[in-house]
């Protein structure tokens, strides 16, 4: 007769003596796949397939130093400063990276909510994002529908950004925004 041995996801050691069949329901009952040379009472997680190697996060940090970098010496980075960094609308500092991508860097990559957050962190304290709200910001935001995704969201799978011309021709009118233009637009509010 066979025997087999397997251990719970509990903990708890089994030992079978049976048929090949009793054994196989078995391992098949607590998940175990023989055939496949899977062991029973081990599952894969969602994420344990989407660990990015060393090289892939050196890459996406390259990245991310090249957007900040280009947002600091762009011909438009004073505007960006004056119209964007210091003011507080986070709609506008989340579309700040997926705009320089596409205007600065021939929209050659879409750029994740974690990369978006990682910009905003490099550009200062005062200027962060968090992932959460650059996610809140692209998804149910006035900003959503200034930016186009590479697939539909789903758990686990991180979705990239781009920017349609409607986000660029937005983005191109907040950075040139005037003094005169910003406090004409400026609420003044009863004491």
């Amino acid at each position: 007769m066979p025997k087999a041995s397997f251990t719970l996801p509990n903990g708890t050691v089994v030992t079978i003596d049976g048929t090949p069949a009793e054994v196989r329901s078995l391992l098949a009952f607590y998940g175990g796949n023989p055939e496949k040379g899977e062991r029973a009472g081990q599952k894969q997680s969602v994420k344990a397939g989407l660990k990015k190697s060393a090289a892939e996060k050196k890459i996406s940090l390259a990245k991310i130093a090249k957007i900040v970098n280009k947002i600091k010496s762009c011909p438009e980075a004073e505007g960006i400063e004056r119209n964007i960094l210091v003011k507080t609308f986070e709609a506008n500092r989340v579309l700040l990276p997926i705009y320089i991508v596409h205007e600065h860097m021939g929209n050659a990559f879409g750029l994740t909510t974690t990369e978006i957050s990682k910009v905003t962190a490099d550009l200062g304290a005062r200027v962060r994002v968090s992932r959460q709200a650059a996610f809140r910001a692209l998804v149910r935001s006035s900003a959503s529908r200034y930016v186009l995704s590479d697939t539909p969201r789903q758990i686990g799978i991180a979705t990239r950004y781009t920017m349609d011309m409607r986000g660029v021709q937005y983005m191109k009118k907040v950075i040139a925004r005037t003094q005169a233009e910003r406090s004409k637009h400026k609420v003044i509010r009863p004491v």
